[in-house]
């Protein structure tokens, strides 16, 4: 089952078209990843996904219904988007970033609650920041920062999750600490999470589906074994590489090979 779908979708930007008749359907309660050299639509076709870039052709289906043509606060209550470069108030304490999370919540007939707080704290708490939840979002580190920005987005409590490279610009151990959070809430509270990644073997280590997308069109899609093999990274990327198992988590484990790939 999917809740969110992608039927027959066009997007661009100004003239150039990114993504050309795409049709693709997400599991639900799964973590799927998007994977694809740069340029190649991933963020956009997450923007559209999120409601941000309105298709040229082509419909996002959610829950089965034309996204664009549901209120605003129910797509709000509905998904999640962390975007690929956030950027917080001036100012503000990571709790506060937090309780904006609860905006999508909020009218004026159900104005901030109980509910609402125990959300935001149960938020910091299975983000590990409760001790942090005072101070400002710009003195934390990169992968405090990052940890903030989904707790957010947990504040929001929707049951679908996109993320676009919620890895960038952290070193291994933020990386690791970001996608195993991640993926406790996906197992945990049964959360669709889709997000872009750049790296393969993460990719493989973390999802369980995996859609390979080329020259703005899908290429593959499906578990880390049917989608990361030699032969489709070459078409993806270009690149020369050798796939084994990795011994300890049993799932792809992609080798590249720069310019003197052996024979």
């Amino acid at each position: 089952m999917a809740r969110i779908s992608a039927d027959r979708l066009t997007l661009g930007y100004q003239r150039q078209i990114i993504l050309r008749e795409l049709s693709l359907s997400l599991p639900e309660g799964k973590m799927s990843v998007l994977v694809g050299s740069n340029g190649c639509g991933k963020s956009t076709l997450l923007k559209a996904m999120a409601r941000l870039l309105a298709p040229w052709q082509g419909r996002v289906l959610l829950d089965g219904k034309d996204i664009d043509r549901q209120p605003t606060r129910h797509v709000a209550r509905t998904l999640s988007l962390l975007p690929q470069h956030p950027v917080a108030p001036e100012g503000i304490s990571v709790r506060g970033l937090v309780r904006l999370g609860r905006h999508p919540h909020q009218s004026w007939l159900s104005q901030w609650s109980e509910r609402d707080e125990a959300v935001v704290e149960h938020a910091l708490a299975l983000t590990d920041l409760t001790d942090m939840a005072e101070r400002r979002v710009e003195t934390l580190s990169g992968g405090q920062r990052q940890r903030a920005w989904i707790a957010m987005a947990v504040a929001q409590d929707t049951p679908l999750m996109l993320l676009d490279e919620p890895t960038s610009f952290l070193d291994m151990a933020h990386q690791m600490e970001v996608l195993d959070l991640l993926k406790r809430l996906n197992v945990e509270s049964g959360r669709t999470i889709i997000m872009v990644l750049h790296d393969l073997n993460l990719a493989c280590r973390y999802a369980d589906h995996i859609v390979a997308v080329r020259n703005g069109s899908l290429h593959a899609q499906g578990t880390p074994h049917e989608v990361i093999t030699r032969e489709q990274v070459k078409a993806v990327f270009q690149l020369e590489c050798r796939v084994i198992e990795d011994p300890f988590f049993q799932v792809p484990l992609c080798i590249p090979f720069g310019r003197e790939a052996p024979e």
